[in-house]
């Protein structure tokens, strides 16, 4: 750009010189970008003259006087000035230097020479100006003293400050400037009295710059006072009204050596102001001005006066005080809420505990947060250790609601001996109340003599309608390695962040457990609320209307881009004030002490059979218990253990299915086969030693049982004779495993200690005192009441529409800090935090002092024994039965159908919706516009064309006069540029193949096939080429399509290769005029002259659209040329608004498709190679595949046109091919259209599960072979009378002129689009019987039976319809339910077709 620049002036400088004559001394040439005043001055008159340019970059020289100029006076007699005004920076490719406004350039020449102006004794002054859109945040206000003071923060001593007091009215004022002080009359630095007596322009009148100099005390902050002068005061005025602006500015030059901005030898003049910049250099180059305001400033002196215009604005204080209503009645409901916490935060000791227990273990149960997750059940719990389990026990509280949704409860569960290393727990329910469902997150058990802890992560329903539909699970203990994976940390924590660290989200949502309470969560978002306006309005931008109206605005509403704008910068200047408020009260949260020793020692272990009678039925419940509890841990069993009686009562057969389960889960760790469903395909060696540990122990048990019952008389001794040798069998093979696998543990254990040892130390929060909260709330007060001051203040300076608008600002401001910053700081400190634990072994300290919360309330508690109200017979401590596989009900069957349905049509629609507004969003109703302007001024004489003199005549008056207009560039019309220059290309055939003068009618004319083009190079008038001239004219050579760029091209006759003979017209009427006459007078055009090519590309800024023009000439030996033309118009950038729209659109878009990407990459896994059998995963497939190429083709096209218009900047006399832009357009208008129809068609295929709408489908199926026979005769019938309307017509009427045509018009025929006049006209007979025999064979014969045929098949099938309620009449009744509306029940019918119903499967297996 530089280059290109410096070239165009120094250009100018020469043709400078050329143009200016004696007569015509000087020339302003102008344009929307620049200005460039070019001169000859006479050097005696060159010095203290100036010269000024105007609209579009307004720039001002003067020269110094003649001493400066003393060397170049006497090297030069005459100079030629050029001074050039850019309102653009065309240096910002090399220098990101924010250089405003406009940039003048000084360039003198003498005798072809560039004269270099440098180091002058005396500075040259060139003023710029600035354009007046620049915002300049003046501060308005009334005072009703005579004196007010302006603060300023001056961080930079190379730039020059200006202050601009305006008065309402006219007044004298005196401005005194101070460091670190107020200056007063007595004390200050320097002083100015406004308006100035010697003004060069009027915006000089009340301006004071300020120079570097000036400010000789540096950076820090400068008190300005502004005093009135008493003796120029009007005595009636009682309130004076101010604006005072301040700004920052300074002057660079173009150092061409370094290519950069430089300020040495420039510095800001006195006559500066808020629109314009003098700046005073000691050289002649490129110069700018660098501007920026300074954020506006309030006086807070006179605030009485401000507040008595809440009458006229009451928006801003209307809005602080409603924000306050709803603080308070927000606050009292979050007090509330906190009050209902405290109370569930406790540690439950369960009632069902043993009074003699002696362990104890805390029992954490975590509750999702999913729809439905809360449970009004009864649960049920069984801890598994490598030492034995413990009794089912009952986690409930009487004094509170356990279980709800997202919440943490905490039981304290008691056992007669120590369970050793647990490896499993049973959780289950029994099914009641209203909401038994129950979606499990996690369960941490705590052994508290040990200090260990183990996580069982669960994540499942317990339930019968959801999930697996099971209620009755076993979960296994996790190791360290999965529980700080990745995928479990990341899924695990995002909820976690979002309910308890999201602060606005956390307010309904934070748990009971967390030390930062709702009322403390409210205030911080009140806060943040408050600062997110004063920070909105200090920059707010105060537009007039009529510029606001001007803006672009987003859909229905009146929010403009600046108001977006506005709201994106406060939001970015919110973030770090969001993170210090919202970590505010977590850091003082005091650390909870632990007393030690305050679990009563654990006793010594005894024996479960000293204490217990043994009895058949309690060896039958352990035999049970045992079987259930292996079946659950191997759900995924061999099939020959399916088939058992696992509900059996006899000993013998429960001894049976125990070994054959041990067996079988000994042969699993032992590789015999693997099963990688099960529970145990992950499992870690340690918990699988701490299970076979466990069954020894409960064959150990069952064998000193059964030894017991051999010695009892009224025991069958055969029954437990066999049993005891089975289990003394048993008991061998486990424990031969044991030592067996004993060395092969390894060092990735499942439990954790209960408390960090680094956790151990003190904590900041505990060197803070206990008042340090109250220093939390007076900051978050005192933050809040400024905040809210300067915000009153602030828009009582504003109107009323401005205030309104500011307050869209903020709305937009406030929404993107919840649903942005929120979220994507909630995310990034999940993913930061999930990648950090996966590597490194740290604590959640907030899970930690949870933990020690918990520990503290336990140790509180006055006695840790429960009053053992356990009642052995209660059936919910019956462990459930080992039942055959849950067999799901047909209602929750269909109801999580109608769920998925309902969510894969609402994204198919959103699909759909963002794909037609993309698609919308390139298409323009100007296209069509613009090629029929382009058409109807060359292609109606184009048409008259026949022979090559018609052509001539037709580029003399139709194509030069419209393509070379007024304006040099563009076309006659004055609104379309030229790109490049026009193309004429034939090609031709030669002697050999060229039609001969004489052909006799049996001869046949060979077609024009691409090998047989002409591609010799020849001489003027086709002459043999002389190899010896060198003077050879490019026209007369065949150039090929590598060489011209060109492409094939389909042709009315053939399809004509890309190269040919070329001739490129002038870039204006007069040359083009000249070339043609050329071509003509030596008969460029001939007999040989095959087709002929016209092609241009104009572009039309207005309606941002280019158009490829092909006009071609083709002749196939009938003598005459027939003519077609191509008309392609592109718009390939958006426009400001198209291009908002375009691109949320497609990032809409884009994440739809990624999450259709997932889906079917879920499917693939899941399926395999099945998954390429189904049609609906095929159009899925398709989808995805079509948009990732149609992405990919929207690059290349941008990329080609980059490439095409980098071409014709580099040369604009040449022709400039667009063919690859053209044919990537119409590939992605392909491709778009293809796509719209797959996903039209997905959408039918997801609508038509519905049995009324997939009635459709069904009839065209039944119906086939009807269909097939009448389509059948319907061919052959449209064919026969196609060839004969064709042989018969053809030669006459262009409508049947080949078969296609024919065969075209006929199927109009039986739409009722038909032309009969010009058949009947030219054959009235014939015409007419072929006419009546179509109607009536056609039309109402065979169309009539063959709808008669489908509506046969559709009234069988709507008879047939599905009598069950289908999907869709469920989803009408949970609305109906959810709006509380009443539906009549349909009485249900005794009979189900079972034709609809496979059809209703069928639908759903494409579906899935």
């Amino acid at each position: 750009m530089e280059d290109m620049l410096q070239t165009s002036l120094l250009a100018l400088g020469k043709i400078q010189e050329t143009l200016l004559q004696d007569s015509q001394p000087s020339m302003i040439v102008t344009s929307s970008l620049a200005t460039v005043m070019l001169k000859r001055q006479n050097i005696s008159t060159l010095s203290s003259s100036s010269f000024t340019l105007h609209y579009p970059a307004p720039i001002h020289l003067g020269f110094p006087s003649a001493s400066a100029l003393d060397n170049l006076l006497r090297k030069n007699q005459s100079l030629n000035i050029q001074v050039t005004g850019l309102a653009f920076n065309p240096y910002e490719h090399f220098d990101k230097q924010n250089i405003v406004g406009s940039i003048g350039n000084v360039l003198l020449t003498s005798d072809h020479e560039s004269l270099q102006i440098q180091d002058l004794l005396e500075e040259a002054e060139i003023i710029v100006w600035r354009d007046g859109s620049i915002e300049t945040y003046p501060t308005t206000f009334n005072m009703s003293t005579d004196h007010f003071v302006i603060t300023i923060n001056i961080t930079s001593l190379k730039e020059s400050l200006i202050v601009l007091v305006e008065p309402e009215n006219p007044l004298s004022i005196t401005l005194y400037l101070g460091f670190q002080y107020q200056p007063n009359i007595t004390h200050f630095q320097l002083n100015i009295t406004l308006p100035k007596e010697q003004l060069w322009e009027k915006d000089e009148k009340y301006s004071w710059v300020l120079s570097p100099e000036n400010l000789r005390h540096g950076t820090g902050t400068y008190h300005i006072t502004a005093m009135v002068n008493e003796s120029k005061k009007e005595p009636k005025q009682t309130s004076l009204g101010f604006s005072v602006t301040t700004a920052t500015t300074q002057c660079f030059f173009w150092d061409l050596h370094n290519k950069t901005w430089k300020s040495n030898g420039c510095r800001v003049g006195p006559q500066s102001t808020i629109t314009k910049t003098q700046c005073l250099c000691s050289h002649l180059t490129s110069v700018g001005s660098f501007f920026m305001a300074l954020p506006r400033t309030v006086n807070i002196q006179d605030t009485v006066m401000l507040f008595h215009r809440v009458v006229h604005n009451p928006v801003g204080v209307a809005l602080l005080a409603s924000l306050l209503g709803f603080y308070i009645i927000f606050i009292v409901w979050a007090w509330r809420k906190d009050r209902e916490d405290r109370k569930k935060i406790k540690v439950t000791i369960l009632a069902d505990n043993s009074p003699s227990s002696q362990s104890y273990y805390l029992i954490q149960v975590f509750t999702g947060y999913r729809r439905r997750a809360a449970t009004t059940a009864k649960v049920i719990l069984i801890l598994y250790g490598s030492e034995g389990r413990s009794d089912p026990h009952h986690l409930s509280d009487p004094h509170k609601v356990v279980f709800e949704k997202g919440a943490q409860d905490v039981f304290l569960l008691t056992t007669r001996s120590p369970l050793g290393e647990l490896h499993s727990i049973r959780l289950w329910h029994d099914n009641s109340g209203t909401s038994p469902s129950w979606y499990v997150n996690q369960v941490i058990v705590s052994d508290l003599a040990t200090k260990k802890k183990w996580y069982f992560l669960c994540n499942c329903w317990l339930a019968v309608d959801l999930g697996d539909c099971r209620q009755d699970q076993v979960f296994t203990s996790v190791s360290k390695k999965e529980l700080l994976s990745f995928r479990h940390l990341f899924s695990s924590m995002i909820v976690e962040k979002f309910t308890q660290e999201h602060l606005w989200l956390s307010v309904v949502t934070c748990s009971p457990w967390n030390q930062v309470t709702r009322v403390q969560r409210l205030s911080c978002c009140m806060t943040i609320l408050i600062c997110n306006m004063v920070i909105n309005i200090m920059f707010w931008k105060l537009n007039s209307m009529e510029d606001r109206d001007m803006e672009d605005k987003v859909g229905p509403f009146a929010v403009t881009w600046s108001e977006l704008l506005i709201s994106i910068q406060t939001s970015s200047i919110l973030f770090p004030i969001n993170l210090i408020i919202g970590r505010i009260f977590p850091l003082i949260q005091r650390q909870e002490k632990i007393p030690p020793h305050f679990i009563p020692i654990q006793a010594s272990s005894i024996s479960d059979t000293t204490l217990v009678s043994v009895t058949t039925q309690k060896i039958t419940e352990e035999l049970k218990e045992t079987v259930g509890f292996l079946h659950l841990k191997n759900s995924c069993s061999p099939s020959e253990w399916e088939g058992s009686n696992w509900n059996s009562d006899s000993v013998p057969d429960l001894f049976k299915q125990l070994s054959s389960l041990i067996h079988s889960h000994l042969d699993r760790q032992g590789g015999r086969w693997q099963q990688t469903g099960s529970l145990f395909a992950n499992e870690v060696p340690e918990n699988l030693h701490n299970l076979n540990h466990y069954l020894l122990r409960v064959l150990e048990r069952l064998q000193s049982q059964c030894r017991t019952l051999l010695t009892s008389p009224s025991t069958k001794s055969h029954d437990f004779l066999d049993s005891a040798s089975q289990l003394q069998s048993l008991r061998e093979l486990v424990e031969t495993h044991i030592l067996s696998k004993a060395r092969d543990l390894c060092s990735d254990i499942t439990s954790f200690p209960i408390l960090d040892s680094e956790e151990e130390k003190p904590a900041l929060s505990s060197y803070l005192p206990k008042w340090s909260i109250y220093i939390c709330w007076l900051l978050l007060g005192v933050t809040s009441l400024v905040s809210a001051f300067f915000t009153a203040l602030y828009s009582l300076k504003l109107n009323k529409d401005q205030a309104t608008s500011w307050v869209i600002s903020m709305v937009l401001s406030v929404l993107q800090n919840i649903f942005i910053i929120q979220p994507v700081k909630v995310t990034i400190l999940t993913v930061f935090l999930s990648l950090l634990l996966t590597r490194i072994s740290w604590h959640n300290k907030e899970k930690e002092q949870q933990m020690r919360k918990i520990l503290a309330l336990l140790a509180r508690c006055p006695s840790l024994s429960s009053p053992g109200l356990r009642d052995e017979n209660n059936p919910i401590y019956k462990v459930p039965a080992v039942t055959s596989p849950v067999i799901i009900p047909e209602r929750t069957m269909k109801e999580k159908q109608l769920f998925q349905l309902a969510r894969e049509i609402f994204v198919q629609i959103l699909f759909l919706v963002m794909l037609m507004i993309s698609a919308h969003s390139e298409r323009t109703y100007n296209k069509f516009y613009l090629n029929q302007a382009i058409q109807k001024r060359i292609n109606n004489p184009f048409e008259e064309i026949k022979r090559i003199k018609h052509f001539y005549q037709w580029t003399n008056k139709t194509l030069i006069p419209n393509l070379y207009g007024k304006y040099r560039g563009f076309i006659a019309e004055g609104n379309s540029l030229l790109i490049g220059s026009v193309q004429i290309r034939q090609i031709r055939i030669p002697d050999a193949v060229s039609f001969p003068k004489r052909i006799s009618p049996s001869e046949q004319v060979k077609f024009y096939y691409q090998y047989q083009e002409d591609q010799k190079n020849y001489g003027v008038n086709w002459t043999p080429l002389d190899l010896n001239s060198t003077n050879q004219e490019s026209i007369w050579c065949y150039q090929n399509e590598e060489v011209l760029g060109g492409y094939p091209i389909q042709g009315q006759f053939a399809v004509y290769s890309g190269g040919g003979y070329v001739v490129t017209l002038g870039n204006n009427s007069k040359d083009s005029n000249r070339i043609l006459q050329h071509l003509k007078q030596n008969h460029w055009l001939d007999r040989h002259t095959r087709s002929l090519f016209v092609s241009f590309v104009v572009y039309n800024a207005n309606v941002n659209l280019f158009c490829v023009v092909t006009l071609i000439l083709e002749s196939n030996g009938v003598g005459a040329f027939f003519n077609s033309i191509k008309v392609n118009s592109l718009q390939i950038t958006q426009t400001h608004r198209s291009f908002i729209w375009f691109t949320a659109s497609n990032v809409i878009y884009f994440l739809l498709l990624f999450y259709y990407i997932f889906i079917q990459v879920s499917r693939l896994r899941q399926q395999g190679w099945k998954y390429f059998t189904k049609k609906g995963n095929i159009l899925d497939t398709s989808i995805i595949l079509i948009t990732f190429i149609m992405l990919v083709l929207q690059v290349k096209g941008v990329f080609l046109h980059k490439r095409v218009m980098d071409r014709y900047r580099h040369n604009k006399s040449r022709f400039i091919s667009f063919h690859e832009v053209v044919q990537v357009a119409f590939a992605l208008t392909y491709l778009l259209g293809f796509l719209v129809l797959l996903t039209t068609i997905r959408l039918w295929s997801l609508l038509r599960l519905n049995p009324r709408l997939q009635i459709i489908s069904t009839t065209l199926r039944r119906a086939w072979d009807e269909v097939v026979g009448f389509l059948l005769i319907i061919l052959i019938l449209l064919t026969g009378y196609s060839i004969a309307f064709n042989i018969l017509f053809g030669w006459s009427i262009a409508d049947y002129k080949t078969f296609f045509n024919s065969a075209v018009t006929i199927v109009g025929l039986l739409m009722g689009i038909f032309d009969y006049h010009e058949v009947i006209t030219l054959d009235p007979v014939l015409g007419s019987f072929l006419i009546i025999t179509s109607v009536i064979l056609l039309v109402l014969v065979i169309v009539n039976l063959f709808v008669s045929a489908i509506m046969l098949t559709f009234r069988k099938e709507r008879k047939s319809i599905m009598k069950e309620a289908p999907l869709t009449e469920i989803l009408l009744q949970k609305l109906s339910n959810l709006l509380g509306i009443r539906r009549p029940q349909k009485a249900p019918e005794q009979r189900v077709p079972a034709a609809a119903g496979t059809n209703m499967e069928t639908a759903e297996n494409e579906l899935a």
